[in-house]
């Protein structure tokens, strides 16, 4: 009786919560410098599990503009991650950006990006928030810019029975040397399960960065490997995929 009494609200809580993102999105001003054309955004992303403790962390993303008829940015990252607990998790890693992934045409027009990040982990529930410190080296035609934001992501998710679930989550980034939030990314969708370690998502994905925004259709794609043997009892799958930049 005493985990009937408490699932209710826990639930309830973070509905509200997922409500609240739809509304804040929608609310958000600037919308005369938005580009109607719907984009894509494509992820793959690993998690390798070393032991218990330790795994490597391997996303990839291939975003489009006009769904897959120009490509705007790719972007791969990887680190180390440390579970200290169940509930909290810890990673050192790099990353690359690229405004031409597939091939440089324009050099004039390319610009790259490398990071050096620290990010937080925790789950409660339902519940994920992820805290992440990026430290950016920036090379553009013209100049390069270094520069430091801080990101924090709200995500929720909820099963539907054994082999879907929907997913919503929000991300403001703070930007350190002009001290505001210059970009937020909103994203509300469906997983499936493939398997024991597989699972995929659709949904819609929307990004302001500044006075702009952009609306995307997000697929992603998340898989688990393991170099180690596990104990059966510990055979769950993971409640969050960690797959946006």
């Amino acid at each position: 009786m005493g985990n009937s009494s408490v699932k209710p609200p826990n639930r309830l809580r973070s509905l509200l919560l997922q409500t609240f993102f739809l509304l804040a999105i929608v609310g958000i001003r600037g919308q005369e410098n938005t580009k109607t054309d719907i984009g894509s955004w494509m992820v793959f992303s690993m998690d390798n599990q070393l032991s218990e403790k330790w795994s490597v962390p391997v996303v990839a993303i291939l975003c489009y503009e006009n769904l897959a008829e120009q490509t705007e940015f790719g972007f791969v990252r990887t680190g180390v991650t440390y579970k200290t607990s169940p509930t909290l998790k810890l990673t050192l890693g790099t990353a690359y950006v690229d405004s031409q992934p597939l091939y440089h045409h324009e050099f004039e027009t390319l610009t790259t990006q490398v990071w050096v990040y620290e990010q937080a982990t925790i789950k409660t529930g339902t519940l994920q928030h992820r805290l992440r410190m990026e430290h950016r080296w920036i090379d553009k035609p013209t100049e390069n810019i270094f520069n430091t934001r801080l990101r924090y992501r709200l995500g929720f998710k909820q099963r539907l029975g054994t082999t879907y679930y929907i997913k919503c989550t929000d991300e403001p980034f703070f930007n350190f040397d002009e001290l505001y939030i210059d970009q937020n990314r909103f994203f509300v969708g469906i997983g499936r399960k493939l398997g024991k370690d597989v699972s995929m998502e659709f949904g819609y994905f929307k990004t302001h960065v500044g006075k702009k925004n952009f609306d995307r259709l997000r697929v992603a794609v998340h898989l688990k490997t393991l170099f180690f043997k596990r104990n059966p009892e510990d055979l769950t799958q993971s409640d969050f995929a960690d797959s946006s930049k």
